[in-house]
C-alpha cells in the first residue's frame, strides 16, 4: 500500500515476470481501535496502531467513536428484536415489506401519539 500510495504504481512479481502497473486511484480505508475502543488521551497513532509512515500519505482522517450508553444500546437491541420478530407472521412465513413498513408507520404513529 505504501508504494501504491506514494509512487502511483504497484509493482508485481510472479510466474517470472516482473510487472509495473499504474494505480491511479483513491484510498479509503477503515481501522478499529487497538484494545476495542478509543482512547482520547492516546494519540491517533497509538489508538489504531499504524505507523506514521503510512498515516501521512491519507489527506484526510476522520474519528467515528460511538459513544454508548446502556439505555440507548438497549433501546436500539429492543428495536432490532422487534424488528425481526415482525417479519415473521404467527404461522411462521415471512411477512412482506409492505407489511413491515406499515407496522413501522403504526408504530411511529403510537410514539407521536404518546408525547
Amino acid at each position: 500500500i505504501h508504494e501504491a500510495m506514494e509512487q502511483q504504481c504497484v509493482t508485481i512479481a510472479k510466474a517470472g515476470m516482473h510487472v509495473t502497473l499504474n494505480a491511479r486511484c483513491s484510498v479509503t480505508a477503515a481501522a478499529n481501535p487497538q484494545h476495542g475502543n478509543f482512547d482520547p488521551s492516546m494519540s491517533l497513532t497509538q489508538n489504531i496502531n499504524l505507523p506514521d509512515s503510512l498515516l501521512s500519505r491519507f489527506d484526510l482522517i476522520y474519528i467515528v467513536r460511538d459513544l454508548t450508553t446502556e439505555e440507548i444500546d438497549r433501546k436500539i437491541a429492543t428495536q432490532v428484536l422487534r424488528q425481526a420478530q415482525q417479519r415473521f407472521g404467527g404461522d411462521g412465513r415471512r411477512r412482506g415489506v409492505e407489511h413491515i413498513h406499515s407496522s413501522i408507520l403504526e408504530r411511529r404513529q403510537e410514539v407521536d401519539m404518546s408525547r
